[in-house]
Parts: structure tokens; C-alpha cells; sequence
């Protein structure tokens, strides 16, 4: 593992070769055939409200281990699909002797899929109705006394607590959409830098690091609220250095697939690391404090300089939300568009922005509303541009 660059970089080629475009809404079912796919040693952690397998899966068999969860909440699937990936490709690669020497260095213990009750209703929340990531103290619901045993048995010395963003995430004092972002989460109201918390911060200064040599703008962060009933901060107080990682939009890509793609390089980087973790003592606080923060001021959909009023007497903009929902005859994911926000939008940013070039909104007919469909017309000089739920369809 001497040259741990090249290696990525290889491993990035491959899974760009793939050509994944799997769709948002990963049921228990879809999982699981996906991982049929992968040959780790796999077994059952118990199982869910309703019955369903929760699966851990353990690949390599060395002494530096790693603990990694996934779709705590279940409309958060990027980083399964990521975790998939990455078995899928040590797998394929077993013959390397790179691989072969990580395999006898470390161990990783993977549960892709906390919550399969939420994961087949796209929702956050358990079968009972109770949200995971609130629940690490309670121990309320099936599926969070089962992770919070399989933590504690793990013999982990790092754990990755995997998440999905909303789209609305844009790194501070940019235009740049935070399509990852990290936290090394405290474990106090004072926000206290323990010898833990700061192996994660060193941990997390080294993703950013490795991250920006393929993604120039890197990761955001989020600020370090502490909330008591959370996992990640409970993991923390525990004495297990915590990782967040947070997977966010992208321009022109409603699958994720450059969240997944970035997922996969920073996990097999996190595999490289933790064979070698001295490299993580070079860091110092500052470098973790220089990743900037989450903003979140981002729309799906940005409409700039839309003239609005019978007599056009203001320009506006108007900021697009989407909100998704599992489409369940399709069994694909679905948006309903709609106005979030009209005004003096110019220190928003946007996946998409459009400048209207004072057009005129409804030719004065009607004004926006919040919250209603973005289904409208903008009347313009040389045309119109018709928007069918925040779609331009003609111009």
C-alpha cells in the first residue's frame, strides 16, 4: 500500500466504468438482492419491528476494526448503495496484494441497512413510528437496540455513521452544493474537544484532505450542536470515535450517483487509513476548523428576475423546493415542485438557476403563492417559457 493514491484513483475508474443509476428508494428487498452480489461473510443481527433481517457483514480478519451503519434512516440510502460498491470491489480485487494486506490488517463490521421498516416506506422513521437517530438512550425500537449491541461488541477503534442530506445544503459563502458533508459530533452541551472527539476531527481533516484531490470544492460541515438522544453523540460519549458522513445533491443528478460515487473513494480511503492510522497524528485542529460550514440556502430550481404584478411592478425570484415521495406503482422516487420562497433571493444559490430576464409571471393574471405547485408561465419578449412542476418544457 505504498502508493495509496494510485489506488483510488484505479478504484474510481472502475466504479465510474459501472455505470450505476440506481433510483433513490432502496426497499429491503432490492437490498437484498443487491448484495447478493457480494460474497462477505454475512449474518444476522436481529431483526426489525416487522420482521425483517437486519444484516451485518464482516470482511477482512485483521485487529484494526471499524464499525459502519447505513439507512438508520430509511429514505437515506446513498451510502448502502456505497457500502455495496466497495464490498463489491475488494471482492473483484481479492487477488491484489494490496488488498490481500488489508485484509490481514484490518476488519471491517458493515450493517447496510438499519431501519428495512422505513427503507420500503421511503420514510425516516421506524415501524413504530420512532426516528432511530433520537433513540440512542431509550432504546426504544428493535432496530436501535440491536445497533447499539452490535457497537458495543464490535471491538471498533472508528465508526462511520452513514446519512443523506437534503437538498438545500450548499457550502458556507458559496455556490458549491455540499455533496458530502462530515461531523465529528460533540458529546457534551460544551461542545468539548476530548482526546475521542479530536481523533475524529483528525480523521475527518484527512477525508477532507484525500477528498479534494478528485472533488476540488471538498465537503462542508456541520455545526456541533450536541443532541443527547443522538447516536452519533452517544457513540462519542462512549469513547469510539465518530464519523458523520452526510451524502448531498449535485447538479443534474436526482439518483445521487456523485454522492455514492464520492461515498465509495472515501470509504476505501477510510479502509487505507485504518491500516495505517499514524498517519492521522499530523493533523491539527485548525485543519478540521477550516472546513467550511453547511449552508442551507440552496433550491432545487432558481427562477431569477421574474416580473410579478398586473402593472409587472416588482422583479422577484422565486426559489423551487422539490419534495419527494416513493411513487409505489413505479416503485421509483417522484418530486411535486413546488414555490418555496419569493423575493430578493440573490444570496441564494441553486442545482439549477434560470434568469426569467424580467419576464413576466402569468402575464400579470395571478400572483405566486407559497408552497403551491411550480406550474406556471413566464411571458417573455421573444416567447414563453412554460413550467410544468419546476421544469422549463418550452420555450
Amino acid at each position: 500500500m505504498n502508493d495509496n493514491q494510485a489506488i483510488l484513483e484505479s478504484a474510481l475508474e472502475w466504479w465510474d466504468d459501472q455505470s450505476y443509476n440506481d433510483d433513490r428508494w432502496l426497499t429491503f428487498e432490492q437490498k437484498q438482492m443487491l448484495f447478493t452480489k457480494v460474497n462477505t461473510p454475512v449474518g444476522e443481527a436481529g431483526v426489525s419491528y416487522e420482521g425483517k433481517s437486519i444484516n451485518e457483514y464482516t470482511w477482512g480478519r485483521g485487529s484494526r476494526v471499524a464499525i459502519l451503519w447505513s439507512q438508520m434512516h430509511g429514505n437515506e440510502a446513498t451510502a448502502t448503495y456505497a457500502l455495496h460498491d466497495l464490498l463489491l470491489y475488494l471482492q473483484l480485487y481479492t487477488s491484489e496484494s494490496w488488498v490481500q494486506e488489508l485484509s490481514r490488517k484490518i476488519c471491517l463490521k458493515i450493517i447496510p441497512m438499519v431501519n428495512p421498516d422505513g427503507a420500503n416506506r421511503w420514510t425516516r422513521r421506524t415501524a413504530m413510528n420512532i426516528d432511530p437517530n433520537r433513540d440512542a438512550v431509550a432504546l426504544q425500537a428493535n432496530e436501535t437496540q440491536i445497533l447499539m449491541e452490535r457497537i458495543k461488541r464490535s471491538g471498533a477503534e472508528v465508526a462511520f455513521n452513514l446519512h443523506d442530506q437534503r437538498n438545500l445544503f450548499h457550502l458556507e459563502k458559496t455556490d458549491k452544493s455540499a455533496v458530502i458533508s462530515f461531523l465529528a459530533p460533540s458529546a457534551d452541551y460544551e461542545r468539548s474537544v476530548s482526546p475521542t472527539r479530536r481523533k475524529s476531527m483528525n480523521w475527518i481533516s484527512h477525508l477532507q484532505e484525500s477528498l479534494k484531490k478528485v472533488h476540488s470544492p471538498g465537503a462542508a460541515k456541520y455545526t456541533d450542536e450536541f443532541y443527547p438522544t443522538a447516536f452519533g453523540e452517544n457513540v462519542q460519549k462512549m469513547g469510539l470515535p465518530t464519523i458523520l458522513i452526510e451524502s448531498g445533491a449535485w447538479p443534474n443528478d436526482p439518483n445521487r450517483n456523485v454522492a455514492r460515487r464520492l461515498n465509495f473513494y472515501l470509504l476505501l480511503q477510510a479502509c487505507l487509513t485504518l491500516a495505517e492510522s499514524h498517519k492521522l497524528d499530523t493533523y491539527t485542529k485548525q485543519a478540521y476548523d477550516d472546513i467550511p460550514l453547511n449552508d442551507n440556502k440552496q433550491w432545487d430550481v432558481l427562477f431569477k428576475n421574474v416580473c410579478i404584478g398586473p402593472e409587472r411592478e416588482s422583479a422577484v425570484d422565486l426559489g423551487i423546493k422539490f419534495n419527494f415521495f416513493p411513487h409505489k406503482e413505479l416503485k421509483q422516487l417522484r418530486y411535486t415542485a413546488v414555490i418555496g420562497d419569493i423575493g430578493d433571493l440573490s444570496n441564494h444559490c441553486a442545482l439549477h438557476t434560470i434568469d426569467a430576464e424580467g419576464g413576466w409571471f402569468e402575464n400579470g393574471k395571478k400572483l405566486p403563492r407559497l408552497d403551491e405547485v411550480a406550474t406556471f408561465e413566464i411571458h417573455q419578449n421573444n416567447g414563453l417559457t412554460k413550467v410544468i412542476n419546476g421544469a422549463v418544457v418550452k420555450n
